[in-house]
């Protein structure tokens, strides 16, 4: 068992040897290109001042996408439970035991409309909240301009 362990670790440290020496010899041949991590991004034309995804905007845009995914899914299973055929339920007793079957466009038209409300109340929700943070970051963002070097004030009525 001991022997087992040993193997498997000197197994992991040449590993881990070969790769580094491989990355090394990759950028002595290559010394142009300039390598990062993949998990660190650098940019620099980022300006420091200006948020990159305003405070409001998903919440906005994921509720209107539930809003309209949960309405069009609500409206179609009405739609497709009104439609069901009514002479298609049938009852039936097969060794004492009474049995009922359906049509089973019923059922879907039923899930269709639970997950259209569960869609569309959430939606809703998150629309109106996300476009009151989005509107408010606007305003703010309104009230101060920054030009080149030059920093103004502006207020609206």
């Amino acid at each position: 068992m001991n022997s087992v362990v040993v193997s498997l670790l000197l197994v992991c440290i040449s590993l881990s040897a070969n790769a580094q020496l491989q990355y090394a010899s990759s950028r002595i041949l290559e010394p142009s290109k300039e390598y990062e991590s993949p998990v660190r991004i650098k940019d620099v034309n980022r300006v420091a001042y200006k948020v990159s995804m305003p405070p409001g905007w998903r919440m906005r845009n994921v509720g209107r996408t539930l809003t309209i995914a949960g309405g069009a899914l609500l409206i179609g299973g009405i739609i497709v439970y009104n439609n069901v055929d009514q002479r298609f339920y049938t009852t039936y007793t097969a060794s004492g035991v009474q049995y009922t079957e359906m049509d089973p466009t019923a059922a879907l038209g039923v899930l269709m409309i639970i997950n259209g409300i569960g869609m569309t109340v959430p939606g809703v929700i998150l629309w109106s909240k996300g476009g009151k943070k989005f509107k408010r970051h606007l305003e703010r963002e309104g009230a101060f301009n920054f030009k080149g070097n030059e920093v103004s004030l502006s207020y609206r009525f």
